[in-house]
């Protein structure tokens, strides 16, 4: 089988509550009104995270240095015949993003319960509660860490 496969490169972004920053999408893009975490297509010769860095930075304005991003994992979803393979990352930023409206329409800062409740009334993109589980578990493993030294 043959078929088209697209690296998108994502950021779930925690503030300092550990709540994860999520983005609708537009009305004038596919999945409108969906809500995802920030990311976007890499670009040819871009390294995952440099390219999860750009996105950060275009979709939200949070400038941070690609070696800030802890890495998490990566993942697969089918889409419309597309496989998306996605090399996820985590940030903590606070604050409020600024959004490009032609991309995004509206944002907000939320737990965990209520990413599992939009994914399953079907308001979110697939997998956003499942990539956001996984890097809060990065998190709960690096403040393990540094709460044991």
């Amino acid at each position: 089988m043959h078929g088209k496969i697209h690296v998108v490169p994502c950021v779930v972004v925690f503030d300092d509550s550990f709540r994860v920053l999520l983005l609708r999408r537009s009305k004038n893009k596919r999945f409108r009104d969906r809500w995802e975490i920030p990311g976007g297509s890499l670009r040819f010769g871009e390294t995952p995270r440099r390219g999860a860095a750009r996105e950060l930075r275009e979709e939200t304005g949070f400038d941070v240095h690609p070696r800030e991003l802890i890495p998490v994992d990566s993942f697969g979803f089918v889409y419309t015949g597309v496989e998306f393979v996605i090399p996820l990352y985590t940030v903590k930023r606070s604050g409020e993003p600024v959004l490009r409206p032609r991309e995004h329409e509206d944002w907000g800062w939320f737990d965990l319960d209520s990413v599992v409740r939009m994914e399953r009334a079907g308001e979110t993109m697939m997998g956003v509660s499942l990539m956001v589980r996984e890097a809060y578990k990065v998190w709960e493993s690096i403040q393990g860490r540094v709460r044991g030294v």
